[in-house]
């Protein structure tokens, strides 16, 4: 999926491998990560005023209860 980047005097700067996505960051930066690249393209809060594409998902680590002893399965 290709990543659209709005800038604040209208211009666009679209960034067109697949599987670029992007990152918004609560500060108001924006990374967009390319396919390939060894650091995301970073733009500063106030360079940047809309953003289309895939927004790329953070793993979550989930950790799965174990059964407790009275739970466990019958042996067969």
């Amino acid at each position: 999926m290709t990543v659209t980047v709005t800038l604040p005097d209208g211009g666009t700067d679209a960034y067109m491998r697949s599987g670029d996505a992007y990152v918004k960051h609560n500060d108001g930066t924006l990374d967009v990560v390319r396919v390939g690249a060894q650091k995301p393209h970073r733009y500063a809060s106030g360079e940047w005023t809309d953003v289309e594409g895939d927004e790329k998902g953070w793993k979550k680590h989930h950790f799965w209860a174990r059964p407790r002893p009275s739970e466990s399965l019958p042996d067969a």
